[in-house]
């Protein structure tokens, strides 16, 4: 396994934090939108969470891939 820098590491967290910030404010507005009645920002923060980490997950195994 290879090792990252420091550095890299934080510009990883720093992507996943921007990815988050963006996919909580997308899901707030999406849930709202199609289910005002029902609006659980709790719930919708959740699935903006889950989202993020899939895409940071998919992000990272494809850069390690092009790497090798």
């Amino acid at each position: 396994m290879r090792q990252h820098s420091i550095l890299a590491e934080l510009g990883w967290l720093a992507y996943f934090l921007v990815v988050l910030v963006i996919a909580v404010y997308v899901v707030n507005i999406l849930v709202d939108a199609l289910f005002p009645r029902h609006f659980n920002s709790t719930v919708a923060d959740l699935l903006a969470g889950v989202a993020a980490a899939a895409i940071f997950i998919a992000t990272r195994a494809s850069r390690a891939r092009r790497a090798r």
